[in-house]
């Protein structure tokens, strides 16, 4: 039986392009174990597993992937804790807004969110691996016309330096 707060996943087609997405037009994000010569995953020196965020399709009859990683260093105990409620999680891409100095800049905010049996809400903010893996997720975005939210974030006042 589903649970109730499973969002529906389907495949997003068009002409060019395959990928998992929900009924919402978000991007399906999977968390996949990085594998070793030995084909045994891969741990940190504390005995951690090392893991792979991926968001996989078809562009243009060719698999394609973008790698994600987490905004900052301490991001992947983050991600860990995201991804243990489920192996895939749902990709949320907001444009924000901010004026600093009297000048508005734009940036990109990617979350991934799962929900466990409680309701409870898991998030973590991450970024494109590489500048090709922002540049794929883009072509990915236009190919499937993905609503990206707009936010204005509150101004955000320097330190003034002597």
């Amino acid at each position: 039986m589903a649970d109730k707060n499973e969002k529906k996943v389907m495949a997003q087609k068009t002409a060019n392009f395959v990928a998992e997405t929900t009924a919402d037009g978000n991007f399906i994000i999977t968390r996949e174990p990085i594998k070793g010569a030995n084909g045994k995953q891969l741990k940190t020196q504390d005995g951690r597993l090392y893991y792979a965020y991926l968001l996989h399709g078809i562009l243009r009859n060719r698999p394609v992937k973008v790698d994600f990683s987490p905004k900052d260093k301490g991001g992947y105990e983050l991600l860990d804790l995201v991804f243990d409620v489920s192996s895939k999680a749902e990709l949320f891409i907001t444009e924000v807004t901010q004026e600093i100095n009297g000048v508005k800049q734009k940036r990109t905010v990617y979350t991934v969110n799962t929900v466990d049996e409680n309701g409870q809400i898991w998030k973590s903010e991450i970024k494109p691996t590489r500048t090709s893996d922002r540049d794929m997720l883009a072509m990915l975005i236009t190919l499937i016309g993905a609503q990206i939210q707009t936010e204005t974030e509150e101004q955000i006042e320097l330190p003034e330096t002597a």
